[in-house]
């Protein structure tokens, strides 16, 4: 709204009443100035006010904040290396399934020249399986896999691949049933086979004396990451 208007017609009367009480022409003056002082008072505070609902809606900061933090998430795609350092032993006849074990990171993963996750961060990981040696029909094997990793204070859950420590032996159940068949016979030496040394590792197995799978403390593995991992 326009307030000159309002002030001219004000001041004029307020100026007009001074002169019919008599009031001298100084004394006049100086009422004008305070009539127009306090009709310009209002006038500032309304400005005030009018700016005011211009500035910036309350709930816009907020939301300007969400976006940038959106905007520098990270993300380790999938089939990224992680190299990790044991912090324990695992073995195939120490360690139980579900056990949990502790590592460090032993390479930086970096993402596009970026180091988003600094060696030396610690990880988490699980045994997925473990059977000691001694049935022919079932080796020594150990499986793990890495469950998290330690970022900006914070455990974010990992799924990599499962990394799997044994021996491989084809068609062991046939040949177990052929090397215990024989021992019943009492076969003695390596007869049932055309080679000594497999002769000698087979009848180990077979009486359980197959080496353990041992994981030392401090020894290095990678694992590939099977899903994406974000960052914030």
């Amino acid at each position: 709204m326009n307030r000159k208007p309002i002030i001219v017609f004000a001041l004029a009367t307020g100026v007009a009443v001074a002169a019919l009480a008599g009031v001298s022409h100084h004394r006049a003056a100086i009422i004008g100035r305070a009539i127009l002082q306090a009709l310009r008072t209002p006038t500032s505070a309304a400005s005030r006010a009018a700016d005011s609902s211009k500035a910036e809606p309350a709930g816009s900061a907020p939301a300007t904040a969400a976006a940038t933090t959106a905007a520098q998430a990270i993300e380790v795609p999938a089939g990224t290396t992680l190299t990790v350092r044991l912090g324990e032993k695992l073995g195939s006849k120490i360690s139980q399934v579900g056990q949990s074990f502790s590592a460090t990171l032993d390479q930086d993963v970096v993402v596009d020249g970026q180091t988003v996750i600094a060696a030396g961060a610690s990880v988490n990981g699980e045994v997925a399986f473990a059977r000691p040696g001694g049935a022919l029909v079932a080796g020594p094997n150990l499986q793990i896999k890495l469950t998290s990793v330690s970022v900006k204070n914070a455990d974010l859950a990992v799924v990599t691949s499962i990394r799997s420590f044994g021996p491989t032996v084809k068609g062991k159940k046939k040949v177990g049933r052929i090397i215990r068949g024989a021992l019943n016979r009492g076969s003695n030496g390596c007869t049932f086979t055309a080679s000594p040394e497999i002769c000698e590792d087979l009848i180990h197995m077979a009486a359980g004396k197959e080496k353990e799978i041992l994981l030392a403390e401090q020894s290095a593995y990678s694992f590939t990451l099977r899903q994406p991992l974000e960052i914030r």
